[in-house]
């Protein structure tokens, strides 16, 4: 029988348990939208019973590297989960790496990370000569571009109200993310009231 994520979000997998851990309102966040989503659309179901992101993706190259980018058409300030894994010296190769924090980090198998991928340039380092990398990401779409929403009937409306007042949205978004000193009391606020 599958987890209801949505009556038990308590119930998750690792990836999902970092999100709710360490962005519990963006994590209350994606519950309210997806619940809507689902419920609009009752043909739809998740990847995994127990994981709120709705996408995957399966890096099954045996050297799976990436460029510099940004998933611009992942959910904005939203989370995108990867977990890496594959023989390689972590201390040499297969770093994560963070264009605007100009920040490298080890990433060694098995290891899990949550990034705003909107928002962070994240690229990884080569990996040696027969050293093998895999990767699982987890994300969600943003469900339509602006030029997709502007094209509808009404579109300019939508995205007006979307928008709210100069600065609102952009300060919504933001206050999705937690400080560290908050996120007891987000906990507590988001799941057990």
């Amino acid at each position: 029988m599958a987890i209801d994520l949505f009556q038990h979000p308590g119930n998750l997998v690792l990836p999902s348990s970092i999100f709710r851990a360490f962005g519990p309102k963006s994590f209350a966040d994606y519950i309210k939208d997806l619940r809507a989503l689902f419920d609009h659309h009752p043909y739809l179901h998740h990847n995994f019973s127990n994981s709120i992101l709705p996408c995957v993706t399966f890096n099954l190259d045996p050297r799976s590297a990436t460029f510099g980018h940004k998933d611009t058409l992942n959910r904005a300030l939203g989370w995108c989960i990867v977990t890496n894994d594959g023989d390689f010296d972590y201390k040499k190769s297969a770093h994560l790496y963070l264009e605007q924090l100009k920040l490298v980090v080890e990433f060694p198998p098995a290891a899990t990370t949550c990034l705003p991928s909107v928002v962070l340039t994240h690229s990884n380092t080569p990996l040696a000569p027969g050293e093998t990398q895999y990767s699982i990401t987890q994300y969600a779409y943003g469900f339509q571009t602006a030029k997709q929403l502007l094209a509808r009937k009404g579109g300019c409306a939508i995205k007006a109200e979307l928008n709210g007042a100069v600065g609102q949205r952009h300060e919504a978004g933001v206050n999705l993310f937690s400080k560290l000193s908050e996120l007891s009391a987000n906990h507590v606020a988001n799941f057990f009231n």
